[in-house]
């Protein structure tokens, strides 16, 4: 068992709840953020340290990682080359004597040479310290966050999938199974698909957002060429609208519709549904 674990991403989707179910199982927490004094309030009500905490800083990483057992990591979207972004942060937690990291990589990302997820899976593995690879299916998260706005002003989802499936997984199911990885030595060394209990189409997301934020949601699939160029026109950075569109690319041709049963075997319960999370996440839509 990791006894303290330094969180990066503590303040996103995912992060945010691996905080609160490592202090569940009485954990010692630290978390780096890249400005305390601004997002520092996220955990005033919680007993983590929080320090400064920058990949591009090689200064902030000794405090974010003395005598830490274990990591959580999250690599940040804007962050594109691994061996320039990630590879010191990795260097410098094998020389502080970190056990295991447990990294959030991608679907899929066994059969995918091309995306930073698979050079960071490798990075890791060649440093020689313990490893769990989360990859985890779409984000449910995503529809209130990336396409908040399109579903609550415009009642629309564009993204070019077709008819194809995608077995949508709660972030807060990703982060429970980050927190049992982290306290379970069962779980070095191994790497987990993730998926939601069902895949369903993005017609029937769009369904079930109608129902549950009483007002018409219409799937309206664009063009790939579209989708990227409305994103970049959106000022969507051109290196993080090609990584979606390749994403919504597969995603088309069939490669997240598969399920495993490796959410339940870890946790031993069922998945959150999408219905369910749509309850739960109503309001992002109603009040944006």
């Amino acid at each position: 068992m990791n006894h303290r674990v330094f969180v990066t991403g503590a303040t996103g989707n995912i992060g945010n709840f691996v905080v609160d179910d490592l202090l569940e199982k009485g954990v010692s927490v630290r978390v780096g953020i890249r400005d305390p004094k601004r997002k520092g309030y996220t955990f005033k009500e919680k007993e983590v340290e929080v320090v400064p905490f920058d990949f591009f800083d090689n200064s902030t990483f000794n405090e974010g990682l003395e005598e830490i057992d274990g990591i959580f990591l999250m690599r940040p979207p804007q962050l594109a080359m691994p061996e320039k972004d990630m590879l010191p942060f990795i260097t410098a937690a094998k020389e502080a004597g970190v056990k295991q990291i447990v990294f959030v990589s991608l679907l899929g990302v066994e059969k995918n040479p091309v995306v930073p997820h698979r050079k960071i899976e490798t990075l890791i593995r060649e440093s020689g310290m313990g490893y769990t690879f989360l990859r985890p299916s779409f984000f449910m998260q995503n529809l209130n966050t990336t396409h908040q706005k399109d579903i609550a002003e415009k009642g629309i989802l564009d993204v070019p999938v077709g008819k194809a499936l995608t077995s949508f997984i709660d972030t807060r199911d990703i982060a429970s199974v980050a927190a049992v990885c982290l306290t379970d030595v069962n779980h070095v060394n191994q790497a987990y698909t993730l998926t939601g209990n069902r895949a369903i189409s993005y017609r029937e997301v769009a369904d079930i957002l109608s129902r549950v934020l009483g007002h018409s949601v219409i799937y309206a699939p664009k063009n790939p060429l579209a989708f990227r160029s409305r994103l970049i026109r959106e000022e969507t950075p051109k290196a993080f609208a090609n990584v979606m569109t390749l994403l919504y690319l597969m995603t088309w041709a069939g490669t997240a519709k598969s399920i495993t049963g490796e959410v339940e075997r870890i946790l031993k319960r069922q998945p959150i549904s999408f219905e369910q999370y749509a309850e739960d996440y109503k309001e992002a839509w109603l009040n944006a």
